[in-house]
């Protein structure tokens, strides 16, 4: 693969990793319904758990390709650092 490849692979695995992530967040938020067996409230869990850290992968592996492509395609390279740590960034200064 290209330099220019591998860049635009890290864009868009940020993107898809930030928003596997909020989605493995946002489905464990709320009470089940009343009711609701416990083998199904645990194989909810388990999906939301393991699309958050295929999120998480997905966001990590954009860190490593975008400082792997560095030297080749700045640009893309800067960009897919920032949507990887800028949301993460806003979070964190939000909570403070």
């Amino acid at each position: 693969m290209n330099v220019g490849r591998i860049a635009n692979l890290a864009l868009a695995l940020a993107v898809s990793g930030w928003l596997l992530a909020y989605y493995g967040v946002m489905s464990q938020l709320g009470d089940p319904v009343p009711g609701t067996p416990h083998s199904v409230i645990e194989s909810h869990r388990h999906v939301s758990v393991s699309i958050l850290l295929g999120g998480v992968v997905c966001l990590l592996a954009s860190l490593w390709l975008s400082g792997h492509v560095f030297t080749g395609a700045r640009k893309r390279s800067l960009l897919g650092g920032l949507l990887m740590a800028g949301p993460a960034v806003a979070v964190i200064v939000d909570l403070y």
